[in-house]
């Protein structure tokens, strides 16, 4: 899968050290800037090949958290998202119904207790102003109905299979947004700590990331 490479000029905010770890508690990601870079990594994002979904992503939705200069996550929710009889159909498709790109810095899934091996992610880059190239690690997320009650967070990498598949059960959000992104209980010795997803302020899933220097 080739990279794709963005050429930002105002990406401070979101520059991430090497040496960042989950060990301070992370911030919401100021809702202007946000948008601005959903944006960008979301049309870069939706030029890689083999995607198992299509998102059709909506930028003006794009939350995320941070802590600044060390790590993030970014959420872009697909467009249009809401509750109703179209959404309830795609939910029982093979893939499920798409609900967003999760865009992760410095962060990536945990698989049985370590960091996930990137080759596993999609990513695209983009190169600061002084030339350093940085990695985005990039999922697609879905949510699937396997049963009459039970709805499964897919987190699709590179592979046809999901490389995530967290059950949501009932529970609200930091905002109404339709689509909700959350760091919960960093843990500084293990570099760890739960990424919650949210969606309309009623259902949650979650599962672990971890730190990952470039």
């Amino acid at each position: 899968m080739k990279a794709v490479v963005l050429c930002l000029s105002a990406v401070a905010s979101l520059l991430l050290s090497a040496a960042a770890v989950l060990q301070e508690n992370p911030t919401p990601i100021d809702a202007e800037t946000a948008k601005k870079f959903g944006k960008i990594f979301a049309e870069h994002a939706a030029k890689l090949d083999k995607q198992q979904i299509k998102i059709d992503a909506d930028a003006e939705l794009s939350n995320g958290m941070h802590v600044p200069d060390k790590l993030g996550l970014l959420l872009v929710p697909q467009r249009g998202l809401k509750e109703g009889e179209e959404l309830a159909a795609k939910f029982k498709t093979d893939k499920g119904a798409p609900l967003a790109y999760l865009f992760m810095f410095h962060l990536v899934p945990v698989i049985d207790g370590q960091p996930v091996d990137v080759s596993r992610v999609r990513s695209v880059k983009f190169v600061d102003d002084n030339g350093g190239e940085h990695t985005i690690y990039t999922l697609l997320l879905s949510v699937r109905q396997v049963a009459e009650d039970e709805y499964r967070l897919y987190c699709y990498g590179h592979e046809d299979k999901p490389l995530v598949d967290a059950k949501f059960s009932q529970g609200t959000g930091p905002g109404t947004e339709p689509a909700v992104v959350e760091i919960k209980d960093p843990n500084e010795q293990t570099r760890q700590g739960k990424l919650v997803i949210t969606i309309f302020n009623k259902y949650q899933a979650s599962f672990t990331i971890g730190h990952r220097a470039d």
